[in-house]
């Protein structure tokens, strides 16, 4: 275990606690000006991050609150913003897990009524429809916009008693959950208590700023392990464009790895799912390109399968540097952990899940792996769902965090990092080329 929450914490501009949630997102204005979204909530920001305007809501022009979970740039001075909505707010049932599209021609200052980019999905029951990552919108080269979605069918397992920031013991009937002992007591180890049985992911995109949208030709993305399944998750994707016309997408799995996979015409057909080389547990990671070298930053949660088995999830932030358009990634910084290893090997394709778990009284105890049941380290936290914007010479990274106090309560909120672009180089000038790169490996091919 590691004292040092993150790799060269004295090369940070700025850190900040706040209240987020994961919601958060940013885009760049006409102006130069940060504009920062976080569910209903927006502020400014003039100085690249370091500090805020208060914050504050916006109505579209047909009086319905304004509600972004992904922001992008547009032509001019215009911005879009997209979330899941309902089409009708006196029935909230009426349209789980649509994706509305709104935009703003004057910098979010007003904005026009919402576009749906995806069909009405299904019930609250049923939780059948479609839904997106947090800042995941993308603007390539050719002005195509893309939203990167999923679908997801799950039984909520165990519902939680929420106080305040705070989550309590489960109640009702279900089945397992991972935790495991922290402070003589036992917590979950959980963001939440229900687990999708299946996704896929998918593409949509518009080619006149967010007027109309169509769905990729590849329709869904589908993570078959064999040919006729088994089938694994693949949702919450996030995509970068590599160079133009050439995308680059990044799924979370429950595999031990993120799985990738590439689009040569602009995000409209897509590669099978793929296992990249990245190590991670099961939560979704961001990927982004850097203006001036082309190079990729992806920022995930990396574990190793035996971290994953001990119940230590989404402890490591981490962040890596591709400057092969994702073949090879190296710079293996932490953004945020308890463990002291920056690079973790990439194991074996398989199902990994914690081996620590709470069961509903009256139903028979699981036989357990005691070299994976011990109690959680001092210092114990989880950080994840970061948000990522790129701002000429630094980046803003936002995650949620979530800790226990003495008395086992689960708090939490969000933090914002302000990070100079070398300090994900290990300080070093990330215009410098390894001499032996290039002959090395060639750019990822599908």
């Amino acid at each position: 275990m590691s004292n040092m929450p993150m790799t060269n914490p004295e090369g940070a501009l700025a850190v900040r606690d706040e209240q987020y949630g994961h919601s958060s997102t940013f885009v760049e204005l006409e102006n130069g000006d940060i504009l920062h979204g976080a569910g209903a909530i927006f502020r400014r920001s003039e100085d690249g991050g370091l500090n805020w305007s208060e914050s504050y809501r916006c109505v579209d022009t047909e009086g319905l609150p304004v509600v972004s979970e992904s922001l992008v740039r547009l032509s001019g001075a215009g911005i879009g913003s997209a979330c899941h909505g309902y089409l009708d707010k006196q029935d909230k049932h009426h349209c789980r897990g649509q994706i509305f599209f709104r935009r703003s021609e004057d910098g979010g200052r007003t904005w026009q009524p919402r576009t749906p980019v995806t069909v009405p999905g299904g019930t609250e029951t049923i939780g059948f429809g479609h839904y997106m990552l947090q800042d995941v919108l993308l603007r390539t080269h050719s002005g195509r916009i893309i939203v990167p979605a999923y679908i997801s069918l799950k039984q909520t397992h165990v519902s939680g008693v929420r106080d305040g920031n705070a989550m309590r013991w489960p109640k009702g009937p279900g089945i397992a959950f991972p935790g495991s002992l922290f402070n003589n007591r036992f917590v979950s180890t959980s963001a939440h208590f229900s687990d999708p049985a299946f996704s896929a992911s998918t593409v949509f995109h518009s080619d006149d700023d967010g007027r109309t949208w169509k769905q990729c030709r590849s329709n869904y993305l589908v993570l078959n392990l064999e040919h006729g399944g088994p089938y694994a998750t693949c949702p919450e994707p996030t995509v970068t464009e590599v160079r133009p016309g050439y995308l680059l997408l990044f799924m979370r799995t429950g595999l031990g790895r993120l799985y990738q996979a590439w689009s040569e015409d602009d995000g409209d057909t897509w590669t099978f799912p793929q296992p990249s080389p990245l190590a991670a547990d099961r939560s979704p990671a961001q990927l982004r390109t850097l203006p001036d070298t082309n190079h990729l930053l992806c920022v995930w949660n990396q574990h190793s399968e035996a971290e994953i088995r001990d119940g230590l999830v989404r402890v490591r932030l981490s962040s890596a540097i591709s400057r092969t358009g994702g073949a090879v990634w190296e710079f293996f910084q932490n953004i945020e952990s308890i463990m002291e290893e920056t690079w973790i090997p990439p194991g074996p394709i398989r199902f990994v899940r914690p081996e620590s778990v709470h069961h509903v009284d009256g139903q028979p105890a699981p036989v357990l792996d005691p070299d994976h049941v011990k109690p959680l380290p001092e210092g114990y936290g989880r950080w994840s769902y970061p948000s990522v914007m790129v701002y000429r010479d630094r980046v803003l990274i936002a995650h949620t965090f979530s800790k226990y106090d003495e008395k086992a309560n689960n708090v939490g909120g969000s933090r914002l990092k302000v990070l100079p672009i070398n300090w994900f180089y290990g300080g070093g000038d990330p215009t410098e080329e390894s001499v032996n790169i290039k002959t090395l490996v060639n750019p990822a091919k599908p």
